[in-house]
């Protein structure tokens, strides 16, 4: 494992002392995939994160819709739910006897932008058998904190950055309590960004992201981020003709993976076939190198999860995907430039070297 030199320095100090050297590494602040610290529900827990993501800070009546919204199309999780119904009141339902597995929590530092310092995310897999392959991640918001801007006011995330590379100096128990104390503080309704699924309970596999709806205890599906709808932009019309005008004006933007997708050329959903091939987005008669076409597939759902990944980046018994694997040690090297105040930020999509491109 990449081993790095962690130096804290004091914030308003000129020339502060350095700590020893610690080797910062990504199963003490970037991937918590321990048994102990995941089984714990005084620390996380399916029920725990429903209610965090709820209204009512329950969750019954936020889940009874949400897996009902997937539609007659998939209809498997509205099934499901109304099996484990607790009564016509959802929210008595004992959300602790749901069949969920927590597989992981995940410091997405990486994503700082906008005022903020990226996110907390926690994967579970449902485990009845009647709901599998049925993947969840929970996203929660890492506001900025005291230390997070420099003297001109702009976002750095050294002060958070910080607290979790200093993690890498525990073990055990102690390190299991200090990252259980940051993800209690971290998984609050405040928080709360959105659910994303990974799911084949039909097929093909289906990507997801849910946002909050307008009305108490909902949530609808959002355009999927940095995803573009590519069956609907392959085809002739007004917003195939946007997206090349789009492309041809910024493809070097597009090509460092830098720029974001406006909203109305995103899909709604992503679709992957298990043993099909992917159709890849089209760019003809935009007039760009085909480098620009693979970058912009990789940083969405399907490109990354397809060219060089299983569809599952954290897999059920809490192992992780080669891919995901060389990715968490990318994020080493960006947390550790981030303290020394040496990160002008992430592109979208994979920060390791090389990573292999859609085809």
């Amino acid at each position: 494992m990449r081993r790095l030199l962690l130096a804290v320095m004091l914030s308003g100090c000129a020339a502060a002392p350095e700590e020893p050297p610690v080797p910062v590494r990504f199963d003490r602040s970037l991937f918590f995939g321990d048994d102990a610290l995941l089984d714990d529900p005084a620390v996380v827990s399916f029920s725990r994160l429903m209610a965090a993501a709820s209204d009512d800070g329950h969750g019954g009546r936020l889940l009874q819709q949400w897996f009902h919204a997937f539609g007659p199309a998939r209809p498997r999780p509205a099934q499901f739910v109304d099996r484990f119904a607790g009564g016509p009141d959802a929210s008595q339902w004992d959300l602790s006897r749901a069949l969920f597995k927590i597989t992981g929590v995940h410091n997405r530092i990486d994503l700082m932008r906008d005022g903020h310092c990226g996110e907390l995310r926690v994967s579970a897999a449902c485990t009845h058998l009647e709901l599998q392959p049925f993947h969840v991640l929970f996203v929660f918001r890492q506001p900025a904190g005291d230390g997070d801007l420099d003297a001109s006011g702009q976002l750095t995330c050294r002060a958070t950055a910080r607290r979790w590379a200093e993690l890498s100096r525990l073990e055990g128990e102690v390190l299991r309590a200090r990252v259980g104390e940051a993800v209690r503080e971290g998984l609050t309704h405040a928080r709360f960004v959105q659910l994303e699924t990974v799911e084949l309970t039909s097929t093909p596999w289906e990507w997801r992201q849910w946002v909050k709806g307008a009305s108490p205890d909902t949530v609808t599906p959002a355009p999927l981020f940095q995803q573009l709808d590519v069956e609907g932009l392959n085809a002739p019309g007004p917003r195939r003709d946007a997206l090349l005008g789009w492309v041809k004006a910024n493809a070097a933007a597009l090509q460092a993976r830098t720029l974001l997708f406006p909203e109305g050329l995103r899909a709604s959903t992503a679709h992957a076939p298990q043993n099909a091939p992917r159709v890849p987005l089209s760019l003809e008669g935009a007039g760009v190198p085909e480098g620009v076409r693979q970058n912009v597939e990789l940083v969405g759902c399907v490109g990354c999860h397809t060219a060089d990944a299983s569809f599952l980046q954290t897999r059920s018994d809490r192992s992780v995907s080669p891919f995901y694997e060389k990715e968490l040690h990318a994020r080493e090297a960006h947390l550790m430039d981030i303290v020394l105040g040496q990160s002008s930020g992430a592109p979208f999509g994979p920060l390791q070297r090389d990573p292999v491109m859609p085809q």
